[in-house]
């Protein structure tokens, strides 16, 4: 069941126009994790939203244009204490109890203290600090591509020794089926290696299933079909030297996000310059506001021009500009906090890996002292004087060996690679 399912899912594949990858190294991994992850349409959008938030800024300093309408009734108006002196024949002065009014009004900031160009300044500031932090959460795939990646391998050399250890013993079988016509060897002796065989078969199985899983996990993360025998290809790995340089994404995040925050020290000083301004009013009223004497619907205009200078503000700048030095300097310690982790895991790197490469050539000893012992257990078992569990914990005991020697070398490239995506080389 589990086969057919797996050929639908290829032909599947073949009908949408998708072909599994046969090779693909792991910075295209990188590279194909990273692009296909949700995230990295955002920084599209960033920039989208900050071309409007940009542009919304300028338009502000266009004039300002309104058109405002009012109608009302009063209970009273205004009445003189004295009698005017009015030529004779002329009416009193009798105001109207309502009044009328629509006007354009039109406002136009001349020099605003380059508050515009502060803001601006903070945007940009702001665009590429939130750039950086999606580089930053990208850069977290790399982990991930690692563990998927170094699994398959594994998986892949577990196989291979299984089966190595699986041929061993099938050749031992027909040996000993010889040994068993001449009485030499007893059925039980055999069937006890058939039993091994089998039970290698199951582990090389499951260590099969597993590598199907990774692999699809790897698929799934990259945004591209992978087969279970695709072939990786990893960078050359030369010996981790210490202190290497820290290319890290989120220290050229912490450098913008202090630039942001430094940016708001020209809104400051922008906030403390004098403002200057022009205003132009024009419509009709009844009466005329410009002139209650006129009862009838006139038009009218007034125009001029404002400034305005807000010269002392209670120190509220020193204390803004306190504020800002205080982010700037948390910022900092965040920086130093990050670099100092960094570095409390580089020397344990390092010696993880001179434990891996000691292990390694102890392996080596092993593996062949292991195979001196096998060769005199098979011997010994040709000859009846062994038992087919001696052969099979000896042999047991030789692909232990051989697994653990490559194990550990996968382990040591995972260490070096780990290392460089941990300082950000890779």
């Amino acid at each position: 069941m589990r086969k057919t399912l797996t050929f639908l899912a290829l032909m599947g594949a073949s009908v949408l126009g998708f072909t599994q990858t046969a090779k693909i190294s792991l910075s295209d991994c990188y590279q194909k994790a990273r692009a296909y992850y949700p995230l990295y349409g955002q920084t599209a959008l960033l920039e989208q939203a900050n071309a409007v938030q940009l542009e919304r800024i300028q338009k502000e300093r266009l004039p300002e244009i309104t058109w405002n309408a009012q109608a009302s009734l009063q209970s009273e108006v205004v009445k003189f204490p004295f009698q005017l002196p009015l030529p004779p024949g002329e009416p009193g002065l009798d105001l109207p109890l309502y009044r009328i009014q629509t006007t354009a009004d039109l406002q136009y900031t001349i020099y605003d203290g380059r508050l515009n160009e502060a803001r601006q300044k903070i945007e940009k500031a702001q665009l590429a600090a939130d750039r950086q932090q999606i580089q930053v959460e990208l850069d977290k795939l790399k982990s991930q591509v690692n563990q998927f990646v170094f699994g398959i391998l594994m998986q892949r050399e577990r196989i291979e020794i299984l089966r190595n250890n699986q041929a061993t013993l099938e050749n031992k079988v027909e040996t000993l089926e010889a040994g068993l016509r001449h009485g030499v060897i007893l059925p039980a002796d055999i069937d006890k290696l058939r039993v091994e065989i089998l039970r290698l078969q199951t582990e090389i199985e499951q260590a099969e299933g597993t590598i199907r899983g990774l692999t699809a996990s790897l698929s799934a993360l990259i945004g591209e079909p992978l087969s279970p025998e695709v072939e990786f290809t990893l960078p050359d790995m030369q010996p981790a030297a210490a202190k290497t340089e820290l290319q890290r994404a989120e220290l050229q995040l912490f450098n913008f996000q202090k630039e942001s925050i430094l940016a708001r020290e020209d809104m400051i000083t922008a906030a403390r310059r004098p403002k200057v301004g022009a205003f132009l009013q024009a419509g009709f009223g009844a009466p005329n506001p410009l002139n209650f004497f006129d009862e009838s619907l006139s038009p009218f205009a007034m125009a001029g021009v404002k400034f305005s200078w807000k010269i002392f503000d209670w120190d509220q700048s020193s204390r803004d500009r306190q504020l800002l030095a205080l982010k700037s300097q948390m910022v900092n310690q965040q920086r130093d906090a990050f670099e100092a982790s960094i570095e409390r895991m580089d020397g344990k790197y390092q010696e993880d890996i001179a434990t891996l490469e000691k292990l390694m050539q102890r392996d080596e000893e092993i593996a062949r002292l292991q195979e001196r012992i096998l060769g005199q257990v098979s011997s010994q078992l040709e000859q009846g004087v062994a038992t087919s569990t001696d052969y099979i914990t000896q042999a047991n005991a030789l692909a232990q060996a051989r697994l653990n020697r490559q194990l550990h070398e996968l382990q040591q490239q995972q260490l070096k690679v780990d290392y460089l995506t941990l300082k950000g080389q890779l």
